[in-house]
């Protein structure tokens, strides 16, 4: 693992867990809840933070450019785009259906409305997150690493940055995930299709912020708003699995081999 993608992944825990710690400890009536709002965002945005200040180290003056310019790669088709939204809210739909086969019941009245005001939101939230673990490191580690290994290297830190959402008391992310192995275990999964969409559209990261945005869009109208979330996990889970594994096998010449994935353009040089 090179040296610059190693110290991505120590700056990103250090600047998250030092951002977010004031969030875990206002949990507990440790700290002014009211001073928690601008360390949750520095918290929020650190991956970018972390990714900009290593591609400068990296690639000089032209690291944000190279960064930032993903979101508007070229060359794929915008088909991409459709996939990138509809599957997470597919996933989401068949858990519910699989749950209802065994005896679950959820409210039909849901607010799907909303899909399109809430996917703007979590874009423009979810962002900051893929400029790190898609836009640096995700490409930074396949120079090396073959598609699959990458894809759980960032998945295995991706998870970690996620610690204080399990910290925090009551958190909704801890109540829907239960605890953070099950978490860390289906992130490690996720992120498998988040690098099979990013290299299917020359590393496009519009795309893989579309999932992700589309992904917590679909699990807040479907699961969370539903009331939901801890019932039908383990069928998401499974489900999650399930596209992995058949991603991973139907392109398993780009995900085993090494130096197979050709992302353009390339990173700027200093």
């Amino acid at each position: 693992m090179g040296k610059f993608v190693v110290f991505y992944f120590i700056l990103v825990l250090v600047i998250g867990g030092l951002a977010y710690a004031p969030w875990v400890l206002a949990s507990y009536g440790m700290f002014p809840t009211d001073l928690v709002f601008p360390f949750v965002v520095i918290g929020g945005v650190s991956p970018t933070v972390a990714a900009l200040a290593v591609a400068k180290l990296e690639f000089g003056r032209g690291g944000a450019g190279y960064l930032f310019g993903q979101f508007v790669r070229r060359g794929f088709s915008k088909l991409w785009f459709l996939v990138a939204i509809l599957l997470p809210l597919s996933l989401a739909i068949g858990a519910v259906l699989l749950w209802s086969l065994v005896g679950g019941t959820f409210n039909l009245d849901l607010k799907f409305f909303e899909f399109i005001p809430i996917l703007l939101t979590a874009f423009l939230m979810n962002m900051w997150e893929e400029v790190g673990w898609r836009g640096y490191s995700l490409p930074a580690l396949q120079k090396k690493y073959s598609a699959l290994t990458s894809s759980l290297i960032v998945g295995v830190f991706w998870a970690l940055w996620h610690w204080p959402h399990f910290a925090v008391k009551d958190s909704v992310m801890a109540v829907n995930y239960q605890n953070f192995l099950w978490f860390a275990i289906f992130t490690l999964f996720y992120s498998v299709t988040y690098t099979w969409l990013y290299n299917s559209t020359k590393g496009s990261l519009l795309t893989v912020t579309l999932y992700h945005a589309s992904t917590n869009t679909a699990n807040t109208i479907l699961f969370v708003e539903g009331g939901i979330a801890v019932s039908v996990f383990p069928f998401y889970f499974l489900l999650v699995i399930v596209l992995a594994l058949v991603v991973v096998f139907v392109f398993k010449q780009n995900f085993w081999s090494m130096g197979r994935v050709h992302i353009a353009p390339n990173p700027p040089s200093r």
